[in-house]
């Protein structure tokens, strides 16, 4: 079998390339194109398993490495997602790495520190250390450089920039729908791109809808329904895609 040359190569097969080789990837780019799908599924070790969580504003450190909890009228230890990962060399994937505040980005340096020197003392007073295998793949959308601290950024060296939605995300929808979703959703202009997501939604809908409506009907309601303001931009960039087919 002939190897890829570099013009054919796209985001996503590297993405297939090093996933199960690098153990600190960042994945960044915009939202809707299959970041998440690809962090948690792809590059496994056999019988790895994946921690997931989305962080926001308001994520408590806590959450990530772990906490007391009541049980049976005794507190006991119970380890969050990055403990959790740690101790079972499973993958932490840590979906919009840049809305964690401070605390939690703190706790994030110690978590992807080199792994032959990590280690973290826990409330507990137990030190926990990451086994063989532990990966950790963060997800953001936009421009690392930009919205990343610094230090967060250093400690994925292996960064992707995905410009592409994922195969597998297309593939679900119509034909007709999944030219449009890939004209649309990469998009850099915020109000004008359509995510895979609402497409899904509108193709969806269209098709419960054509039991009711004709074709022409059914294909305006889904657009207003999903898109608002927006449904025309939608249909004409359905109308493109089938100019660019025929």
């Amino acid at each position: 079998m002939s190897k890829k040359s570099s013009v054919e190569r796209t985001c996503w097969d590297i993405v297939s390339a090093v996933l199960s080789q690098s153990n600190r990837t960042l994945l960044h780019g915009p939202p809707g194109t299959g970041k998440t799908h690809a962090a948690c599924r792809l590059g496994l070790n056999n019988g790895q398993r994946v921690f997931s969580l989305t962080l926001t504003e308001e994520t408590p450190a806590a959450e990530l490495r772990g906490h007391y909890i009541l049980k049976d009228g005794k507190y006991i230890w119970h380890d969050g997602p990055a403990m959790a990962s740690w101790r079972c060399g499973g993958r932490l994937v840590v979906n919009e790495i840049q809305r964690g505040g401070p605390d939690v980005h703190a706790l994030l340096l110690a978590i992807t520190d080199d792994l032959t020197i990590a280690e973290f003392d826990l409330p507990s007073g137990e030190k926990v250390k990451p086994q063989s295998g532990f990966t950790c793949v963060a997800t953001m959308n936009g421009d690392p450089k930009e919205l990343l601290d610094p230090a967060l950024q250093d400690r994925f060296p292996v960064c992707i920039h995905i410009d592409k939605v994922h195969p597998d995300a297309v593939k679900q929808l119509p034909d007709d729908v999944q030219r449009a979703a890939e004209r649309t959703a990469l998009i850099d202009n915020d109000e004008r791109r359509i995510s895979v997501r609402a497409w899904y939604a509108f193709a969806q809908l269209r098709q419960k809808l054509l039991k009711l409506y004709s074709q022409e009907e059914a294909q305006k309601i889904a657009a207003e329904a999903v898109f608002s303001n927006r449904s025309q931009d939608a249909l004409d960039a359905l109308v493109i895609g089938d100019s660019q087919a025929g």
